[in-house]
């Protein structure tokens, strides 16, 4: 019988470096050498079924870092804690677990929002400049932006991916942002974007605080929709 645990980890200045792939390998290096043997997935190629709710960009500390694993033979979850805790590289702190129903919803497919804060440098900017930028960006209804990975321009819209930011007080020679962006699977704001966006410099620190998932059970989800009226062509 499999057993689905969702671990809370953070991320510390130790660990920023580590990529996605890195961290998820770590997890599977952490319980494969507690004795719980990682389930894999059925596929040509089986790979560890670990996942990890949202990619944090290198370089990028997190209080707030979630992760699904999947496991051959149930083990009482506060075991597991106790084991891996020791056994994650520098950087990675295991905060707590819980079980999942095996069943359930993607772990990514449930991630609504995250947030951050953002230490931006004054560079001669003043807080009434900066709070001035803030209010102009949340009051229009589209801001076009665009960047580049590889050889391919992204044209997007940042506006509808960005639910708040607002000053909170400063970290010591910069102004400190508190910014709320989406993070779904096919709506996600960046922050270094987002302050591009805002006509900011580009951050000197940036730290992820929560990730907020979708709380609503799958099946009333279903119910829901089943009320709802059909799409007419």
């Amino acid at each position: 019988m499999v057993q689905r645990l969702r671990f809370r980890f953070r991320l510390t200045p130790a660990g920023a470096s580590l990529g996605h792939r890195d961290i998820a390998n770590a997890w599977v290096s952490a319980l494969d050498g507690a004795g719980f043997a990682v389930a894999r997935s059925q596929s040509k190629r089986p790979a560890p079924r670990v996942s990890l709710a949202a990619p944090l960009p290198q370089d990028t500390t997190s209080d707030w870092e979630l992760a699904d694993v999947f496991l051959d033979e149930p083990a009482p979850p506060s075991c597991v804690l106790q084991a891996v805790s020791t056994r994650l590289p520098p950087g990675l702190e295991v905060v707590s677990v819980e079980e999942v129903g095996a069943s359930a919803p993607s772990l990514q497919s449930q991630v609504r929002w995250a947030e951050y804060e953002a230490d931006v440098p004054t560079a001669g900017l003043s807080r009434e400049e900066v709070e001035a930028a803030i209010d102009a960006f949340l009051g229009r209804d589209s801001v076009p932006m665009e960047y580049q990975r590889e050889n391919k321009v992204r044209r997007y819209d940042i506006r509808p991916l960005v639910l708040d930011i607002r000053p909170i007080p400063d970290a010591e020679g910069c102004h400190r942002l508190l910014l709320r962006l989406r993070a779904e699977q096919d709506m996600t704001a960046r922050t270094d974007q987002t302050l591009l966006a805002l006509g900011l410099p580009e951050p000197v620190r940036v730290h992820r605080l929560r990730l907020q998932l979708d709380e609503i059970p799958a099946v009333v989800s279903a119910f829901r929709r089943q009320g709802e009226p059909e799409d007419v062509g």
